[in-house]
């Protein structure tokens, strides 16, 4: 199921726009509770993977199943799918609290 990532503090859920916002950061502090966490983008990579093999299968059907497929309609369709891929990003990250830096923000 697709849900959009929470604080690890304070469980606040951040919405789609946020989350697209802070993706490429690798620190970030929450909005509510002020406290820091990491944000991990591993999932991301095993969703592009799993998009380049659902393009694969897509393009050897089209070849073999149709009977005169031309190249734009294989690169069509691999934008689209490449595109569904782009949308779907925001659900795969996921947030995880640093005590590495609540204690940075202790000590000073």
């Amino acid at each position: 199921m697709l849900k959009l990532p929470v604080c690890p503090h304070c469980n606040t859920i951040y919405r789609y726009n946020d989350v697209s916002k802070i993706m490429n950061k690798k620190s970030v502090v929450c909005y509510h509770c002020k406290k820091n966490f990491k944000i991990k983008r591993k999932n991301i990579l095993i969703l592009f993977l799993i998009i380049a093999l659902i393009c694969a299968i897509f393009d050897v059907l089209e070849l073999y199943l149709g009977v005169s497929v031309n190249f734009i309609a294989l690169v069509v369709t691999n934008v689209v799918l490449i595109c569904v891929g782009l949308i779907l990003r925001p659900y795969f990250v996921k947030f995880s609290g640093s005590d590495r830096f609540d204690y940075l923000l202790i000590k000073h």
